[in-house]
């Protein structure tokens, strides 16, 4: 069976307005991914038209870590959108517990994806293109947005289900993930 990441951008948008149920988590990991998509390529970008002097074998790890990064949110993308039908056989099979796990690790790993992400961008801006300096600066505020929205459903899941064991395992997750979104320092202005 193939992920929605499989299917074109008209697609994607036409699959999540026709569900019965919101697929919030997928939109936030697909916009995530798109996000550091762009980043990446500033990287690259930056590499290869050399404006400044770069350390080709540093710069280049630095990509393929990032890589991993929107791998990882296409991955969560793709279970994100089929993890409500999980939950419900889940819990048909009384394992409610389980299902509400899967569904707040989902936009916890997210949210870390996109605060690393954001911060591997923000540590390269020294060495950013000035062809793609704006568009750096755009892929960082786009994952911070991210964040904070993966942030809020994990928030929302929480007051669904305001299980014991939920809370004490996912509300100091929350807490530090917010504590890292305050460390981001994406640009108010490009034009400052």
């Amino acid at each position: 069976m193939c992920g929605v990441t499989e299917n074109t951008v008209r697609q994607f948008i036409a699959e999540v307005s026709e569900q019965p149920h919101a697929m919030a988590g997928a939109v936030i990991a697909a916009s995530a991914a798109q996000a550091v998509a762009l980043g990446a390529a500033c990287m690259q970008i930056s590499l290869e038209s050399r404006d400044e002097v770069l350390d080709a074998v540093d710069v280049s790890a630095r990509i393929q870590q990032i890589t991993a990064i929107k791998s990882g949110l296409i991955e969560w993308c793709d279970r994100d959108a089929v993890a409500i039908a999980e939950f419900v056989a889940l819990r048909a099979a009384g394992d409610e517990l389980k299902g509400q796990q899967l569904l707040c690790d989902a936009p916890a790993e997210v949210c870390r994806l996109c605060l690393e992400a954001a911060t591997m961008l923000q540590n390269f801006r020294p060495l950013v293109s000035a062809r793609v300096q704006d568009d750096l600066e755009m892929s960082i505020s786009l994952l911070a947005g991210t964040a904070r929205a993966a942030l809020l459903l994990l928030d929302s899941n929480l007051r669904i289900w305001p299980e014991e064991v939920l809370l004490k395992k996912y509300e100091p997750v929350l807490v530090q993930q917010e504590a890292q979104l305050g460390q981001l320092s994406p640009v108010p202005r490009i034009r400052g």
